[in-house]
């Protein structure tokens, strides 16, 4: 927009002109009016041609990143005219925590100018960055005009994902007699190794090339296959979490929730995730890369407003757990109410893992934290008497290192 100030003063500097023109009949006084009257159209003129031959556009080079990351944008403006502009502002709106730089730029006769802009990327969520908007006006500011060119663009920011390289499922714990746990060995693919026959050892594990080579039946050992799914239960609920911004609970809860999922389907094993925010989001198990898009997207843009307690959560989706499935929870709750149904899980032949967040460690103290800490202890015992593998997250942890260590015992 033009300088309102300048436009006022330049009025106020013609009126007086004129008046005194008109007052003392000077023709150096009328000469001055008619200068800048020529002034003034020449700067309506020149702003109303100054866009004249003028293209422009950008595109989003990762309109998918993650937090921690760069976005990055080419802008390009080409001058098709016969003549130089020294002055074209290019913009572009957008929902951004932090908007792509704008540029003010000089472009010769028949040329093209091209740029990188980058912005860092600090918070996930869904984003629009507006059509470019291109500006330019007359020296004197009196006059501007602009244009709006291409499209709006979407970027959808991440959760970071860390790296877990010692992550792995525990075998699903199975019950039954004997003979089930041998037909269900029998199923894995895994022989390890040959060992003599044993009373009760099922025909087909017999290795008879061993057998023959040995003079003795040889059967075959199967190593426990692991689980086939991986269902992760992420406690949305608004007393779950605290913190603000990037150090608020709910986006190391979120983070974690990523890095799991992510590590789980490279390993080709299928992956789904119940999110209790506000609306309860739901994905079914599933592999491959179109899944892990949809978990991201889901997570991107969930945020900790749930008002459905964690208990209620775990037994809602308590029938979509299938046997040989592993269920990780991930909460900030202190409330131990969820550890009796999380514990019920492996009698039903479902695995159970726990991701806790300290949440006394995302805010400042005050006098609730003891009973906060209590709590919080009552429910990391409770996991433990039943035997549930947990971890334990406080504020300034590095999620790489407490998940991607092979130990599944809470952090003191």
């Amino acid at each position: 927009m033009p300088d309102r100030g300048r436009q006022l003063r330049l009025l106020f500097v013609a009126t007086v002109l004129v008046v005194a023109a008109f007052s003392t009949g000077l023709d150096f006084l009328f000469f001055l009016v008619y200068l800048f009257g020529a002034l003034l159209a020449g700067s309506w003129w020149y702003s109303r041609r100054g866009l004249g031959g003028i293209r422009a556009g950008y595109h989003v080079l990762n309109p998918r990143a993650q937090v921690g990351e760069q976005l990055h944008a080419v802008y390009r403006v080409d001058n098709d005219a016969g003549w130089a502009k020294p002055w074209i502002e290019v913009s572009s709106d957008s929902t951004l925590p932090v908007s792509l730089p704008g540029r003010v730029i000089g472009i010769g006769a028949s040329s093209s100018r091209q740029w990188l802009a980058k912005v860092n990327l600090t918070q996930r969520g869904s984003y629009r960055i507006g059509a470019l908007r291109v500006r330019t006006g007359d020296p004197f500011g009196m006059f501007t005009s602009s244009i709006t060119v291409g499209q709006a663009t979407s970027v959808v920011v991440f959760p970071k994902v860390h790296s877990l390289p010692l992550w792995q499922l525990p075998p699903t714990p199975v019950d039954g007699s004997s003979a089930t746990r041998r037909r269900l060995e029998t199923a894995s693919p895994l022989a390890a190794s040959i060992r003599p026959y044993a009373p009760g050892d099922a025909i087909n594990r017999i290795h008879w090339l061993s057998t023959m080579r040995h003079g003795e039946i040889q059967v075959k050992e199967f190593d426990p296959e692991q689980t086939a799914d991986l269902w992760i239960l992420l406690d949305l609920e608004r007393t779950a979490h605290r913190g603000r911004g990037e150090q608020a609970s709910v986006e190391l809860a979120v983070s974690a929730a990523a890095s799991i999922a992510v590590r789980t389907l490279s390993d080709n094993r299928a992956v789904g995730i119940t999110a209790s925010a506000r609306r309860t989001h739901i994905l079914t198990p599933d592999r491959g890369s179109r899944v892990e898009q949809k978990i991201l997207h889901l997570l991107a843009n969930v945020q900790a407003d749930g008002t459905t307690p964690l208990p209620e959560v775990l037994v809602a989706t308590l029938p979509r757990f299938k046997r040989g499935m592993t269920v990780c929870l991930i909460t900030g709750s202190t409330d131990r109410d969820w550890v009796r149904p999380l514990a019920a899980l492996p009698r039903r032949g479902v695995g159970a893992i726990a991701v806790r967040l300290d949440l006394p460690s995302f805010g400042e103290p005050d006098d609730g934290d003891v009973d906060e800490q209590r709590a919080s202890a009552a429910a990391q015992h409770g996991l433990a008497e039943y035997g549930i593998s947990q971890y334990l997250i406080h504020a300034d942890d590095d999620l790489g290192q407490i998940l991607g260590r092979r130990e599944r015992a809470a952090r003191a």
